[in-house]
């Protein structure tokens, strides 16, 4: 089997290669590998806990400002923040 990839794809695999001191093949092999056990683990960890609304409540003092928003609104913002947390985004500056 062979792929023909972007040119700016096979300069990185080449120099990632060189830096890991293997072959192109060998990197390309390495990333394949990965990728397919990163989406293995999305599949397995696709399933949404169950939110504890009491024990929410008991952290967030400020849970009736919360109380007043249209339905759904609070499951959004739950969903994002748990997203935000798992993709381990940092803040700039």
């Amino acid at each position: 089997m062979s792929f023909d990839l972007p040119i700016n794809v096979e300069r990185d695999l080449e120099l990632y290669a060189q830096a890991e001191h293997i072959t192109p093949a060998e990197a390309v092999v390495k990333f394949v590998q990965s990728g397919l056990k990163a989406s293995k683990r999305k599949v397995a960890n696709g399933e949404a806990e169950p939110i504890d609304w009491e024990h929410y409540q008991k952290l967030v003092p400020g849970v009736a400002l919360f109380q007043s928003l249209p339905e759904g609104v609070l499951d959004d913002m739950v969903k994002g923040s748990r997203r935000i947390r798992s993709e381990k985004l940092t803040p700039r500056g």
